[in-house]
């Protein structure tokens, strides 16, 4: 069975159009001015935190990676109101000069390594998986402003302490798994841009470490934003 799409001839276009710019994944759609926007979204953020630590306490090197595929549901109506659904993972990377240990009660702490302790280098990394949901706000057209709103409802598999040292003239590595995580997440954000690129903010309103005996940490991110098609 062969899909078969019809362009407007009158419809300018400044770009290639994308794999599925004229297919809704049911069924071609009959009015290209339809454009699909925002379905594979890549990442870059500064990690940073506030609670325990105070914010902008990481290093500038505390960048994490976020990359999403998402599907565009578009209103019959209007191109200026869309939502997004999809499946993304992230990778947050947190580089400072404390040290986060495992205490005997199975929560979470952290302190600043004594000028013995000749510490390389000390981060704390994040595995996430989620689900994102979207309200898109955008103005018509190809260069077109866009304001879009989120929250992500996800999973966090894993959170590593990893810390290097000098001992006896030898480097020391050390990894380990954080005991006390909050498996279950979530976050909102928000994108503000133009077409592809967009500035993001990212902001986790519940602690890293659910335990009270643990340090309170509330993540937040900023970064850049691209739509890749």
């Amino acid at each position: 069975m062969f899909l078969h799409a019809q362009q407007d001839e009158n419809l300018v276009s400044r770009e290639r159009p994308g794999l599925f710019w004229f297919f809704n994944g049911n069924k071609p759609i009959q009015d290209a001015d339809y454009r699909k926007y925002d379905r594979c979204i890549f990442e870059a953020t500064y990690n940073t935190w506030i609670g325990d630590i105070n914010p902008f306490e990481n290093k500038w090197n505390s960048i994490g990676y976020h990359i999403s595929l998402n599907k565009d549901i578009q209103l019959k109506s209007t191109e200026r109101v869309t939502f997004g659904l999809g499946f993304g993972y992230s990778y947050l990377n947190h580089n400072l000069d404390r040290v986060f240990f495992n205490t005997q009660h199975e929560s979470v702490d952290t302190e600043y390594p004594s000028p013995n302790d000749s510490l390389i280098f000390s981060k704390l990394t994040i595995h996430q998986f989620y689900v994102p949901f979207e309200l898109r706000l955008k103005s018509l057209g190809w260069r077109h402003v866009k304001l879009i709103l989120g929250t992500r409802l996800g999973i966090q598999p894993a959170i590593f302490s990893k810390t290097k040292y000098w001992e006896d003239e030898n480097e020391k590595y050390f990894e380990n798994k954080m005991q006390d995580m909050r498996w279950f997440y979530t976050s909102v954000y928000c994108r503000l841009g133009i077409r592809n690129w967009s500035l993001i903010g990212i902001f986790h309103p519940l602690s890293l470490f659910p335990s009270e005996q643990s340090v309170r940490l509330m993540p937040f991110q900023l970064g850049v934003s691209l739509s890749l098609f």
